[in-house]
């Protein structure tokens, strides 16, 4: 690669580590567009064949010094932001150093801002696509440090060499911090990071169904926000009776000046039992599920019919009626048990939501419902009465709000929350309780991991009526008009449905993978080899048992014997066949049935001053061989002297 090129690329480098701060907001577009348009100009001057110069550099250094104070400037009111302001002053440097490198050797320099622009592209970004960001810079970057390596050489030793190939070793370079990084990341110290928020965020109080009151006086509408609030896992089993799956968080229950408000009861402590926390008394079918979520301000979504849960250390009822926090950092993992039928353990006073009834929806009310006196039949009277008549609008016709009184009697048309309040109103003229519940409705089913994904658009309101021992739930929303309902294209589904593992696996296991997970993957590990250790100890007992019978004894004895025999002879050949071959190398071949005594005669006829060397050695071999007894040091002197006679 020629000079040129490799100052292009070094220029490339900074300006594709700022790549993902247009996503992620930190700075401006407008500091952005300027800072690439800037080093899109020198990368121009450069391909020509001219300075970096875009400005004389007596300019930059000025512009240089005068950004000092401009610094404090925009940390305080222009950007508001230290973090902000960080960044705009490392793109600046990046800026200015093509231009300084025209009157010395900055390349180092150089790569260690773009390495810092790098990381703040990276410290605020959490989607996945974040990982192929992060190999093509780390490919550059290793091609541009061996570079600057091979600079340094060059300056050291006075003499131009040529450069090695980079692309080759960059990708082997990558390839082991990859697999160095994996092994390490579940053992790294887990540090809070306020910029990461991880697969959920806080959601937002505009959002219907989950604002902390409910105004129908006020434009209201449901974004189509597809960021992912929860996984729910069913069996086959549960999915049959607890969906569609229904996340409840917020009651409303009151009617006050114009809004729906929740009833305050003050913050209670739930006290586990065994690890189990439980907040109702189960009735009926009993099922169970796990939920992913994590807690928004500590309000936990549940699943209606949840009547115990495992997987929090904390847990608390209220402050608002219904309502559960948990008060613990991360992504939580909750068991939940569900009944089809879950009373409340503290039965609270009941009353009416104090929504004034006008004569008209009494009389509504009464026409629905007929003589019925039930109240759980005349619910649901109501809500097929409401499902067939009245349809569903995200917004009223004429673009304005409605009162709850005119989407009953004159409009019929609204979105959930009128549908949710209006059966409210129609229950209450009836004397019966009820109130209206928010969270989430529906869910996708993720085909390839079995959970329903639950997302900010599933947002939904329903209604909750007192059949005198429990809250039973109903849902006068057009069931094919509630999120979720709209049919897609089964293609995009199975896309979305691999683009939603995907997300959920760097969610759970990059982003959000915390201390509690390293201690659970520690204990994992412990009890692993614990298992195996135990295996093992057992496998030897057996094997133990199995070697105390006498025929294992006896075959072992032996194996024993024929082992020593064996390498005795070995041992006996080994030295014969070291003086044989020094005798082939005189001229003597030994023979299968000659002695060493033989061999000698014979030697001492060819070649006599080679025998007199010899004849030592056949003496103490012939002593170690045939004597009584072994001696160590005899043997010893015979494979010196062999070797110094072969030497």
């Amino acid at each position: 690669m020629t000079r040129r090129a490799r100052e292009i690329e070094t220029l490339f480098l900074s300006m594709f580590a700022a790549l993902p701060l247009y996503f992620t907001y930190v700075i401006s577009f407008a500091s952005l567009i300027v800072f690439h348009l800037f080093m899109a100009g020198i990368v121009l001057r450069v391909a020509l064949g001219k300075s970096p110069e875009l400005l004389p550099a007596r300019l930059m250094r000025w512009v240089a010094i005068a950004y000092v104070p401009f610094y404090v400037l925009d940390a305080a009111v222009l950007s508001r932001s230290a973090i902000a302001a960080s960044t705009h002053l490392v793109l600046f440097i990046a800026a200015y150093q093509p231009i300084e490198a025209v009157h010395r050797t900055n390349q180092a320099q150089r790569l260690l801002t773009a390495a810092l622009i790098f990381i703040a592209s990276l410290a605020t970004s959490t989607h996945i696509t974040i990982v192929l960001f992060v190999l093509a810079f780390a490919y550059l970057m290793f091609r541009q440090l061996m570079d600057v390596s091979h600079l340094e050489t060059v300056r050291s030793v006075g003499r131009q060499y040529a450069e090695a190939p980079t692309g080759r070793p960059a990708a082997f370079y990558l390839g082991g911090a990859i697999l160095i990084g994996a092994l390490l990341f579940p053992m790294l110290p887990r540090l809070r990071n306020p910029l990461v928020r991880g697969f959920l965020s806080p959601l937002p109080g505009s959002s219907t169904a989950l604002s902390e009151t409910i105004n129908l006086n006020e434009q209201r509408n449901t974004p189509a926000d597809t960021t992912v609030v929860a996984r729910v896992w069913m069996d086959r089993d549960t999915q049959s009776f607890f969906t569609p799956v229904r996340l409840r968080g917020t009651i409303y229950d009151r009617y006050v000046r114009g809004e729906w408000q929740q009833s305050l009861r003050g913050l209670r402590e739930v006290l586990p039992e065994d690890g189990t926390f439980t907040i109702a008394r189960p009735q009926g079918v009993r099922r169970g599920a796990t939920v992913q979520l994590r807690p928004q301000k500590g309000k936990l979504f549940l699943p209606v019919g949840t009547y115990a849960i495992t997987g929090v250390n904390n847990l608390y009822e209220g402050p608002t009626r219904e309502a559960y926090h948990s008060y613990q950092d991360g992504a939580l993992n909750l068991s939940v048990q569900m009944a089809f039928k879950a009373e409340p353990l503290r039965l609270a006073r009941l009353s009416m939501s104090g929504y004034p009834i006008s004569p008209a929806v009494e009389t509504l009310a009464h026409s629905v419902v007929g003589n019925e006196t039930r109240p759980e039949r005349q619910a649901a009277l109501i809500e097929q009465y409401m499902v067939r008549n009245f349809r569903y609008m995200a917004s009223p016709a004429t673009g304005t709000p409605i009162t709850l009184e005119q989407f009953l009697l004159r409009d019929r048309a609204g979105h959930c929350e009128y549908f949710a309040a209006g059966m409210v109103a129609l229950m209450n003229a009836l004397g019966v309780p009820a109130r209206i519940a928010g969270g989430f409705y529906g869910g996708r089913a993720n085909p390839l991991t079995g959970y329903y994904a639950i997302r900010r658009e599933d947002a939904h309101a329903w209604t909750e009526v007192w059949d005198g021992t429990r809250w039973v739930t109903f849902d006068a929303t057009p069931p094919s008009l509630r999120p979720g309902a709209t049919e897609a294209n089964p293609i995009r589904l199975y896309l979305a449905a691999i683009s939603d593992w995907l997300t959920f696996f760097w969610d759970r296991y990059v982003l959000t993978f915390g201390l509690t997970d390293q201690i659970d993957l520690f204990t994992d590990g412990m009890e692993w080899v614990r298992g195996q250790w135990a295996s093992l100890r057992g496998q030897l007992s057996v094997a133990a048992r199995n070697l105390l019978t006498p025929r294992f004894g006896t075959l072992v004895a032996v194996l024993i014997v024929a082992s020593g025999l064996m390498v005795y002879l070995t041992r006996r050949r080994r030295l014969f066949d070291r003086l044989a071959a020094y005798l082939a190398a005189q001229g003597i071949e030994v023979g299968p049935s000659m002695t060493m005594e033989d061999a000698l005669r014979l030697l001492r006829a060819e070649n006599p001053e080679a025998a007199r060397e010899l004849e030592p050695l056949v003496a103490l071999y012939e002593e170690e061989e045939f004597s009584a007894t072994r001696d160590p040091e005899r043997k010893r002197t015979l494979k010196r002297m062999l070797a110094e006679l072969r030497t």
